[in-house]
């Protein structure tokens, strides 16, 4: 008898490992926060290294999507990566902030990041079935 697994129904693949990337930029962000509470960073570069982050925790998720899909890693790749879109509209429109060009920059950098995960997921050798 076969066990229900998460991972494989349609919603579970993409939208777990999309909290497992929100998760990864929270610690990012916290780390972030910290080093600019403390005046290690210039607020220039926290621009840039929040792109680096966002587009870290797309490549993230789409590679475990990738790797527990097991196909069609562009696909899965860009299905992660339009969730991580979303969410970072959601958070803009809630709080109330402008819809600026780095946020768009942002948009484009999460965009090849996360497909280049799902392409990089897929094709990782299985050592063991990963569930």
């Amino acid at each position: 008898m076969r066990h229900f697994s998460i991972w494989k129904s349609r919603t579970g693949k993409y939208l777990l490992p999309t909290l497992e990337g929100i998760i990864y930029l929270s610690g990012g962000g916290l780390l972030c926060a910290g080093l600019l509470m403390i005046n290690t960073i210039p607020a220039v570069i926290m621009t840039w290294l929040m792109h680096v982050l966002w587009s870290m925790s797309a490549f993230c998720s789409g590679r475990r999507a990738g790797f527990h899909g097991r196909t069609h890693g562009i696909r899965t790749g860009f299905i992660c990566s339009t969730i991580l879109c979303m969410i970072l509209f959601a958070g803009c429109l809630l709080l109330q902030e402008e819809l600026t060009k780095r946020l768009l920059i942002r948009c484009l950098l999460i965009f090849p990041s996360g497909i280049a995960g799902g392409i990089c997921g897929v094709n990782t050798k299985l050592k063991k079935p990963p569930y």
